[in-house]
């Protein structure tokens, strides 16, 4: 069974859902995170550490390159980006914050399930588009690789 994992960013102020899919990482794979607020004076080029809209997701490639033949690679090939893109360690979603998001927001047009199953049919389906092409014009990483 793959997990999830709820972490603080470095100052503290957000939190993303990590998800470690495949069953191979857990939390421990994870070194540090950074929001766009504490991300500013990060090197940005570093094989640990994958960007995304200004966040950032540090590996600890250590325990990443420990499962190396897992992957099917050689410990110095791995890299942070490639873990995340390959949904090993990436957000639950789109985004570091969309499941609560997301779920308040589907809650909202749940509503309308009881009242009118054809308005609440076209509003999930206009949220659904609305949310694709909101995120791909917000340039997240998902939204731009072959892994969605």
């Amino acid at each position: 069974m793959c997990q999830s994992y709820h972490r603080k960013c470095n100052c503290g102020k957000h939190t993303a859902d990590i998800f470690f899919g495949k069953m191979v990482l857990d939390e421990m794979a994870i070194k540090d995170l950074y929001c766009p607020e504490c991300s500013q004076d990060i090197e940005r080029n570093t094989r640990d550490r994958v960007w995304d809209n200004g966040w950032i997701l540090e590996l600890d490639m250590d325990v990443v390159r420990s499962h190396a033949k897992t992957f099917g690679m050689a410990p110095d090939e791995l890299t942070a980006e490639w873990i995340f893109d390959e949904g090993y360690a990436t957000w639950v979603g789109i985004t570091p914050d969309e499941a609560p998001r997301r779920n308040q927001e589907r809650a909202e047009i749940q509503k309308l399930a009881k009242v009118d199953f054809m308005a609440y049919y076209k509003a999930m389906k206009q949220w659904g588009l609305d949310r694709q092409a909101r995120f791909s014009n917000e340039g997240w990483r998902k939204m731009n690789s072959s892994g969605l």
